[in-house]
C-alpha cells in the first residue's frame, strides 16, 4: 500500500513539474509538438510492451478489441478527446496560459462526476451537488472578471472528462488502452507533419529534437507509474492525492512563469478551492458509511 501512495504522489508531482517541460516546447508550433508526442509516445509504449515481454498481451487484447465493435468505436472516440485535451494544454502553456490550465485541473474531477451524471444517469450527494455549484461559481466569477468564458479552463475538464466517460466500460489494460489510443491518431499526426508541418523535426536543434523526442517517454512513464499506483494505492488516497498536479501548475505558473494573478482571481479560485473541499469531505463521508455497511 505505501509503495502504491508514493507512486500516486510521485505520479502527480511529475505531471505537476512537467508543466515546465512543456512551456519550453512552447516556441515550437503547438500542432507539431502535439504530433510528435503522439508518434513519440507510441514508440514508447511500443519498447514498454517489448522490454516487458508483453507483446502477446498487446496482441491477444487488440485482437479482442477488434472484435468488439461497440467498444473499438467507444475507443477511437476516446482517442479524439484525448488528442484534444492534449491540444488544449500543448496550446495554453504556449500562450502564456498556464494558470487556466492548472484551473481546468482542478475542476476536472467536479467536471467528470456531472458528466456520469448526464450520460451515466448516476445519482449525487449532497456534498457533490454543493460542490458542482461552488465550482461552477467560481468560474462564473471568473469568467465575469476576465469578460469572457474561461475557454482552456473549460475544455480541459470537459475532452478529459468526456474520454473518461466513453472509456468506463471499455475492457482493455490501461498501457494497452494508451498504446491503441496513440495508434488511432498517428496517420493523422504523420500526414500532417509530412503534407502541413512548416518545420522538419532536423530544423530544430540537437536540444530541440532531443526535447520532442523526450516527449513519448515523459508522457508514458508517469502515466505507466500511476497505472501501477491504482493497483496498490486505495482509490481514495489516490483520488485526493490528484490535486497536487494542479497546485504545482498553479505555484509554477505564478512564480517561476510569473503569470498576473490579480487578487480579484482570487475570489474565483477559493470559491472552487472550497468546493474542492466539501467533495473531499463528502468523498470521506461517503466512504465511512460505505465501510459501516461492509462491517
Amino acid at each position: 500500500m505505501k509503495k502504491g501512495i508514493l507512486l500516486a504522489i510521485g505520479s502527480y508531482i511529475a505531471w505537476g513539474v512537467l508543466s515546465i517541460f512543456w512551456k519550453y516546447l512552447g516556441k515550437i508550433d503547438s500542432y507539431e509538438v502535439f504530433s510528435y508526442r503522439i508518434l513519440f509516445t507510441m514508440l514508447t509504449m511500443l519498447i514498454y510492451f517489448l522490454a516487458c515481454g508483453k507483446t502477446a498481451k498487446l496482441k491477444t487484447e487488440l485482437t479482442t478489441l477488434g472484435h468488439n465493435k461497440r467498444e473499438c468505436i467507444s475507443m477511437v472516440l476516446a482517442s479524439i478527446f484525448l488528442s484534444i485535451n492534449w491540444i488544449v494544454y500543448i496550446y495554453a502553456m504556449a500562450n502564456h496560459q498556464a494558470t487556466a490550465a492548472s484551473l481546468g485541473y482542478y475542476i476536472n474531477p467536479l467536471f467528470s462526476v456531472f458528466l456520469a451524471v448526464i450520460l451515466l444517469k448516476e445519482t449525487l450527494t449532497s456534498a457533490m451537488k454543493l460542490a458542482i455549484v461552488l465550482a461552477l461559481s467560481g468560474v462564473v466569477i471568473l469568467a465575469i472578471q476576465a469578460g469572457q468564458l474561461p475557454i482552456v479552463s473549460l475544455l480541459l475538464p470537459l475532452t478529459f472528462g468526456t474520454y473518461g466517460v466513453i472509456k468506463k466500460n471499455v475492457n482493455l489494460s490501461s498501457d494497452v488502452a494508451m498504446f491503441f489510443e496513440m495508434l488511432v491518431v498517428s496517420p493523422v499526426v504523420l500526414s500532417f507533419l509530412i503534407f502541413f508541418a512548416k518545420h522538419q523535426l532536423t530544423d530544430y536543434s540537437l536540444l530541440d529534437q532531443g526535447m520532442l523526442a523526450l516527449s513519448g517517454i515523459i508522457t508514458a512513464l508517469p502515466f505507466l507509474l500511476f497505472a501501477e499506483a491504482l493497483k496498490l494505492a486505495p482509490l481514495n488516497v489516490v483520488g485526493f492525492a490528484q490535486y497536487l498536479n494542479p497546485t504545482i501548475k498553479l505555484a509554477i505558473a505564478i512564480f517561476l512563469f510569473h503569470e498576473p494573478f490579480k487578487v480579484e482571481n482570487l475570489y474565483g479560485f477559493v470559491a472552487i478551492w472550497i468546493s474542492i473541499l466539501v467533495f473531499m469531505i463528502g468523498q470521506i463521508i461517503l466512504l465511512k458509511k460505505m465501510r459501516n455497511v461492509i462491517k
